[in-house]
């Protein structure tokens, strides 16, 4: 400081001694100016002595009181100095302390002080940090502050986590210098800390979010990586294998379409619980993004120790799932590789494993599938498909098929169901088992849907108005057009632009992307009935089937699931099942349709189940429009011979009409 510069202290042995030499001076002075045998007789001040004695005295009385005012400046200054210490460390919020060579604390400002749980902080006085932290916490400190005193130099902006006694962690940023005193001997040590807890929490937040997934906190794509780079070195030093499992959950998208995403959300932390609690600690769990995650399994022996965790993974992924009040109900298709066969690194492990998740999904869902070489090169063809897909609606590659619906006593055509192909320039007619789960995760499934819903009125209308009778035309909706895409205006307008009556357009809901009888759901039903369309929920008996939603539901008529017609002959169960679906649908005042009849037999059983419609290659497959057309024309479909089979071609699988949804 300034003042501690200009006044230096004068210590007050001094003032007394320069007091006691003018007091003896003045002494000296007075004797010298009066002589021993005339006591009574003064000599005069005027004479050279006695005005040397009396500047003598002088000087001296003048050193004295500036000695006095030096060191009442001293005192003040010191006096000042010490408050401005005591508010500095009464108010600093960073943590100040100063210690012996012993390392016991003696000072600390009052920030320490409350953070030891101290009301003054006098109490520090002669403790040491093994009265304050845990040991091992007070023993590094002790290192560093011995350090300082043996070698001088001080240490700055270093990090240290504190621990204390009751298991909480802190942060400090400490500069620790050595305490010396006047005359620069080490005599101690002193420190400043600032707390800076909340930034390494942040940093360790910012850190974990780097490598974990933000909803289900589990590994993300990055420490993935990482974490199989090391399994894959710890098997390769133990001759061991690693396999990676890729799950994509099935129906996803119908959940988030159904519920919205809130659910969804919820959905994968369960089922990222679920996959952590059927696996070994050991074994990593990651989640990618969207419905996909990866589960890395280390040190593995055998191949069949692989096939029997997928199928573990599949029988919990399976059970229902019961999300804010909602019983919802998912599965998986898992693709399965293996370190060293399959990949030299994590990446290509993980493409591999891809690769063969997509060969599951093909396969039809909820399987697990091997990565095998051959299945690279089905994976370069459904890329090329996907991109082909992409632009396929703006080419005018789509095209409606159409199957007639035929009444079970008279055999006259009811209706007909509008079903979606691809013709593909260069690979002919796709059927939609190929290719509407790609438009599904590509986002196009609404657009696609939503051009279904126009073609197939302005067909109908154009139909009608070429002098053929008038029909049914049943169009099927995905989930994301029911939910999310406005569907009661963009029926209105596919209706308004094609001039068709709505009691000649039904709307085809699939049960299982209904899944529950939510009051978006009824509001959304009620909204397209006063439009003047029918409802039908289609697949009935495959889903979450209700007999609440079933009353609630203003639906016109439910078509049983072609599954239940293939065992009817032989099968008491099945039969049973098929006649239980029909009174029911007759108890609640709905009209029933078979899809999938393909035998006489078959027909023969719900013409007596008094079943009104039924649909099937037992009266035609989906054909061209054209064709169409000739059917509609004639009005009637009669099979010969109503008690032998009839003469149809042969079904393929790739011929099952699945709807646009």
């Amino acid at each position: 400081m300034k003042f501690f510069k200009r006044f230096p202290a004068i210590p007050g042995v001094v003032i007394a001694l320069a007091a006691m030499l003018l007091g003896s001076m003045i002494t000296v002075v007075l004797i010298t100016l009066t002589p021993a045998h005339a006591p009574a007789i003064r000599m005069p001040l005027g004479s050279p002595a006695g005005l040397a004695a009396v500047g003598l005295a002088l000087f001296l009385l003048v050193v004295v009181a500036g000695l006095s005012i030096l060191r009442e400046l001293a005192d003040r200054e010191y006096s000042t100095d010490r408050d401005f210490l005591n508010a500095f460390l009464e108010h600093i919020p960073d943590h100040v302390y100063f210690k012996d060579r012993s390392s016991r604390f003696l000072r600390v400002n009052r920030a320490l002080a409350n953070c030891f749980g101290l009301s003054d902080p006098a109490e520090a006085m002669a403790k040491t940090d093994s009265d304050m932290f845990t040991p091992e916490h007070a023993s590094l400190a002790l290192e560093d502050e011995q350090r300082i005193i043996e070698t001088g130099r001080g240490i700055t902006g270093m990090e240290e986590k504190e621990t204390w006694p009751d298991g909480r962690e802190s942060w400090v940023l400490s500069t620790k210098v050595p305490l010396r005193d006047r005359r620069g001997r080490i005599v101690g040590t002193m420190g400043i800390s600032r707390d800076i807890t909340d930034r390494k929490q942040a940093e360790l937040r910012i850190r974990y979010m780097a490598h974990h997934d933000a909803l289900t906190g589990l590994p993300n794509r990055s420490l993935l990586e990482d974490l199989l780079a090391h399994a894959m070195a710890l098997a390769s030093r133990n001759g061991k294998r690693v396999a990676v499992l890729m799950l994509d959950l099935d129906r996803f998208k119908n959940v988030n379409d159904s519920f919205g995403h809130h659910t969804g959300d919820r959905l994968l932390e369960a089922v990222a619980v679920r996959l952590r609690n059927c696996l070994r600690d050991s074994d990593i769990v990651a989640r990618l993004g969207g419905d996909e995650f990866v589960i890395g399994l280390p040190m593995v022996e055998k191949h069949e120790d692989i096939e029997q965790v997928a199928k573990k993974v599949l029988n919990a992924l399976t059970a229902s799932f019961e999300i804010e009040g909602h019983g919802i109900q998912i599965g998986a298709s898992i693709g399965i590789c293996e370190y060293p066969k399959d990949g030299e690194n994590p990446r290509d492990l993980l493409q591999a494993a891809d690769t063969a998740m997509y060969e599951a999904k093909n396969s039809g869902r909820g399987t697990c599938s091997f990565f095998t070489a051959e299945l690279t090169d089905a994976t370069r063809r459904r890329q090329k498909l996907e991109f082909d897909l992409q632009h396929a609606l703006a080419r005018d590659e789509f095209v409606l098929y159409y199957q007639p619906l035929v009444a079970t006593e008279s055999g006259g055509i009811t209706g007909v169901e509008a079903l979606l192909r691809w013709r593909h320039p260069e690979q002919g007619m796709i059927f939609p088992n190929q290719f509407v789960p790609q438009l599904e995760e590509l986002g196009l499934m609404a657009e696609v849907g939503n051009w279904v819903l126009r073609t197939a009125c302005m067909q109908n209308a154009a139909w009608q108005e070429a002098g053929l009778p008038p029909i049914r035309m049943m169009v099927n909706l995905s989930s994301t057009q029911f939910y999310r895409c406005n569907i009661t205006s963009n029926v209105m307008r596919a209706l308004s632009e094609s001039g068709l009556d709505p009691k000649w357009l039904e709307l085809e809901l699939t049960e299982s992307l209904m899944l529950d009888d939510s009051e978006t759901t009824i509001k959304i039903m009620m909204a397209l009935r006063r439009l003047g369309v029918s409802l039908s929920l289609d697949d009935f008996g495959t889903g979450w089937s209700s007999l609440s939603y079933l009353r609630r539901f203003p639906i016109n008529r439910i078509k049983i699931d072609r599954s239940f017609l293939r065992d009817i002959a032989s099968e008491p169960t099945a039969e049973a099942v098929v006649r239980s679906i029909i009174n029911l649908g007759r108890d609640l005042g709905l009209a029933c349709v078979a899809e999938g009849v393909e035998t006489a037999e078959q027909l023969n059983y719900f013409r007596k189940q008094n079943c009104e419609e039924v649909q099937g290659f037992l009266y035609s497959p989906a054909i061209p429009e054209a064709d169409c057309r000739v059917l509609l024309r004639a009005g009637t479909l009669r099979v010969p011979g109503t008690h032998s089979v009839p003469s149809v071609k042969k079904r393929k699988d790739s011929d099952y009409l699945i709807p646009v949804a």
